[in-house]
């Protein structure tokens, strides 16, 4: 792995944490009607439960976890996100934070001081992880057997530095529409590449994007099984005026779940 891009990468969420807390807040749409909903019926939690959320951000995933019964431990390379997700409070004593650099395989199995885990997510952050090979390594020795791992991603096929979203005028049965569509220009060759998710933010981040047997494979290889799989998009809305809003039959975002060995 490139060390100069994992420090930058962290260098660059040390910089938006501030902006990020003060926008995500407790989710914003994507989060709260795509992500939220699609990964919590895959990770169909127990109370009682002990989570290792990886790449926690400001800890908004955390603090839903921990409402909802878990124990949960949040970890995320940037020190200043940590702070930030801190600063939130600990879900009434459920939620435990760390930082910790999920390309390090070490980093990660130290955790275990606590413990198995009975669950692992990974909300929207696979994509800005440089490296994903030490985390599917460590997970079969960090969860239970058969403990199950739940990641979002930014859909590896329409929603990547590969896609555009599309706007044109058509005839429908003679009358003027608009169709949306996604134009899909790289898949198999994606590369790092850096943008902006929110409009202002800071610094813009790297996209890890990868495509679909190169984001699974090291999970695969690892002794992960999929067991679940969902591709939530959002309904149909009269006011269509943010871009994904209009896309009903193309999914942004891709939910799964892996299960240990």
């Amino acid at each position: 792995m490139d060390e100069d891009l994992a420090a930058a990468t962290r260098g660059i969420w040390d910089r938006n944490a501030a902006f990020w807390d003060s926008r995500m807040g407790e989710g914003n749409d994507f989060h709260l009607q795509l992500v939220r909903p699609a990964a919590e019926r895959l990770l169909a939690l127990r109370a009682g439960e002990r989570v290792l959320d990886v790449g926690c951000g400001n800890g908004l995933a955390a603090r839903r976890l921990a409402e909802l019964g878990a124990s949960v431990l949040a970890c995320d390379v940037s020190p200043r996100m940590i702070e930030v997700a801190q600063a939130h409070g600990d879900g009434g004593g459920r939620i435990g934070y760390r930082v910790v650099d999920a390309t390090d395989e070490a980093q990660l199995l130290a955790l275990l001081n606590g413990g198995v885990f009975d669950a692992a997510v990974a909300n929207m952050v696979l994509m800005d992880i440089p490296e994903i090979g030490a985390l599917a390594r460590a997970l079969p020795d960090l969860l239970r057997p058969g403990g199950r791992f739940v990641f979002a991603v930014s859909h590896p096929c329409f929603h990547t530095t590969g896609t555009r979203l599309l706007m044109e005028e058509d005839l429908v049965d003679g009358r003027p529409a608009v169709r949306h569509a996604v134009k899909v220009t790289r898949y198999l060759s994606l590369r790092p590449e850096r943008g902006v998710a929110i409009a202002g933010q800071p610094a813009p981040q790297y996209y890890f994007d990868r495509p679909l047997h190169a984001l699974l494979a090291p999970f695969f290889a690892a002794g992960l099984a999929l067991d679940g799989l969902e591709e939530p998009a959002f309904a149909a809305v009269e006011d269509s005026a943010t871009l994904w809003r209009a896309h009903t039959e193309i999914p942004p975002v891709l939910v799964a779940r892996l299960r240990a060995p």
